[in-house]
């Protein structure tokens, strides 16, 4: 059998007519005005999430501080969890959009869109013009995509170099010639230097898994070239790690790869017990409203199984290969594999018709969709919340929108592109009004997430205590106790001494100098969040009651109050005390800062 048996007839498309290149340039441009649309909105007001987006800007700005772009530095120290790429992205936005969340967060925000564009021209070059569409548009509006497409983290670069390798990957098995071998190694180098060896693993076991599984036939592999592909994929790596691998005397090597890709597959870095079951149910939420549509894909896929739709199958089905072993485990590992997944999704809407197996996989999943952004929203109304905790009310709302917009966008999705059960999907023409009912939900997720990133931005500590630091000595010694996270140092611009030991060694080195520090005095856990919302009881949060740290014994140290705020790292309200060291401040807190010398008070 040939290498091409079982491609589908229009394998070699014919060109587009004139009027169908303008409608799949309108289709790019507003399907790139979604994207930016739903993945801006609310980044400039959202405050950085702890733990990564911090850690990931702070690194920027001291390697630009240094001049020293080979090997990135946090808080003074090395940061070797991942390659420069993502570094190098920010310095560029930074310079543009300023040091703050916008400029953090603006090239995962472009790379989403790229993302979405790459996923439209994929789709059409294999299933049409409609199929590209749809692809691109779940691909904008699915729940992971909305959230990691925003954060300021390493991940986008890397998915978007494992989409354009998988696609050079499939051309060049069916014969494609030009410029596919330079965009297959050239991906997979810069994949490395966004993200590290995930982007080499990926098209590998979807390669293995696709031969050897899914599609048991001969494959020319010797047209992708490997040895000098690798050659030119080696090559570009070198070029940072050669240099990287020296200054860091080899450093790179056994923590950004020892420590945190091959240790995290043997531990968990977080504590939690491995679940071997996790991505199914966590990919259910990730890809929601679309996951609904879980039932026609896979009808699709047997009615239309081919040396493509075959091939994307193995694509989506790689990261949960990877990772279902792998100790540490965090829903957003799958993204590499989920641009496979609307692009047969997208095959799907065109070539299936609806059946009752889709159906009610479709009100299943919904269903449960529709119960999370019900309760989010019943939660702001149960109880009566004390004004201290509006902003988090708020956040809650948003959450609900979230959750209940993207339902919205399914039962439109559903009517549009699975309603017409009379007629065959060839048959259907691609009209572009029925998709302007989409703006709606569109627009609603618009609204939410900007809710949710004007209201936690009240609520960051961090940000509450930006007024008052800027005020203090440029020698203050700052000390952290309880409460360390990373947005601290970002927010502030300045070192710290980070402990989770209530009386911190860092007091040691503040000895002769004005020092500020900071501890954790209270935290309100989730758990009591939910038991107070069931119950109507919160334990008595009195701070007088709170054990004395190593610094209340020593009379050079004087109170600055308190501030409190939600941890979104731990999803907890906390209540911190400041202290200073005579010389570090003499005067109250500024105005607005947050800062308050009163006890706090919190809700019954």
């Amino acid at each position: 059998m040939s290498a091409t048996s079982g491609l589908p007839p229009d394998a070699r498309p014919a060109a587009l007519s004139a009027l169908e290149r303008a409608k799949s340039w309108l289709l790019a441009f507003a399907l790139l005005g979604i994207s930016l649309l739903l993945s801006s909105s609310g980044a400039a007001s959202l405050p950085l999430i702890d733990r990564d987006e911090p850690r990931f800007a702070e690194a920027t700005r001291e390697m630009e501080q240094r001049g020293e772009w080979c090997v990135p530095f946090f808080n003074g120290a090395y940061r070797l969890d991942k390659p420069p790429l993502i570094y190098w992205l920010m310095a560029l936005s930074f310079r543009i959009f300023g040091v703050n969340e916008l400029g953090a967060r603006a090239p995962s925000i472009f790379l989403s869109a790229l993302l979405c564009l790459l996923v439209f021209f994929i789709g059409r070059s294999l299933f049409g013009l409609r199929a590209g569409a749809i692809a691109s548009f779940s691909l904008a509006t699915s729940l992971q995509i909305l959230i990691h497409g925003r954060l300021a983290v390493a991940d986008m670069p890397m998915i978007v170099s494992v989409a354009l390798a998988q696609w050079a990957i499939l051309r060049l098995l069916e014969g494609g010639k030009g410029p596919w071998f330079w965009i297959l190694w050239i991906a997979l180098g810069i994949g490395f230097l966004a993200k590290g060896p995930i982007a080499w693993a990926v098209p590998l076991v979807t390669l293995l898994l696709w031969r050897l599984f899914l599609w048991r036939h001969p494959i020319r592999w010797r047209r992708l070239h490997l040895l000098a592909g690798s050659t030119v994929m080696i090559g570009i790596v070198s070029l940072w790690a050669i240099p990287a691998l020296l200054a860091t005397r080899g450093a790179f090597w056994t923590q950004g790869i020892g420590e945190h890709v091959f240790r995290r597959g043997v531990e968990a870095f977080d504590g939690r017990p491995h679940f071997w079951g996790y991505y199914l149910v966590s990919s259910l939420v990730s890809l929601f409203p679309w996951s609904a549509f879980l039932g026609w894909v896979v009808l699709s896929l047997r009615e239309n199984f081919s040396f493509r739709s075959s091939f994307l199958l193995a694509w989506f089905l790689a990261p949960f290969l990877l990772f279902t072993p792998y100790a540490t485990q965090l829903p957003h590992y799958l993204l590499p594999g989920f641009p496979a997944f609307f692009l047969l999704l997208g095959q799907a809407a065109t070539k299936t018709r609806p059946r009752s197996l889709g159906t009610a996989v479709f009100w299943s999943i919904w269903g449960v969709g529709l119960l999370g952004g019900s309760f989010a929203v019943w939660a702001t109304f149960v109880r009566a919340w004390d004004p201290s905790y509006h902003a988090l009310r708020l956040a809650l709302w948003a959450v609900g929108g979230v959750f209940l917009s993207l339902c919205l966008l399914a039962l439109v999705a559903k009517t549009v592109l699975f309603g017409d059960a009379s007629s065959s999907p060839r048959d259907r023409p691609f009209r572009i009004f029925p998709f302007l009912a989409l703006g709606i939900p569109v627009l609603a997720l618009a609204g939410a997430f900007w809710l949710l990133g004007s209201s936690l931005r009240t609520v960051e500590p961090a940000l509450s205590l930006r007024g008052f630091w800027k005020d203090l000595p440029g020698n203050t010694v700052y000390v952290a106790a309880g409460y360390t996270e990373p947005s601290l140092v970002f927010y502030s611009r300045r070192q710290w001494v980070l402990e989770s030991d209530e009386s911190p060694s860092g007091l040691a080195f503040a000895r002769t100098e004005p020092a500020c520090f900071l501890r954790l005095r209270r935290e309100i856990p989730l758990k009591d969040g939910f038991r107070w919302l069931f119950s109507g009881h919160l334990p008595e949060r009195d701070l007088s009651s709170a054990s004395s740290p190593h610094s209340e014994s020593d009379d050079s140290w004087l109170p600055a109050g308190y501030v409190e705020g939600f941890d979104s790292a731990r999803f907890s309200w906390v209540i911190l005390e400041l202290r200073l060291r005579p010389g570090a401040a003499t005067m109250p807190p500024a105005s607005g800062s947050g800062v308050s010398g009163e006890m706090v008070t919190h809700p019954k």
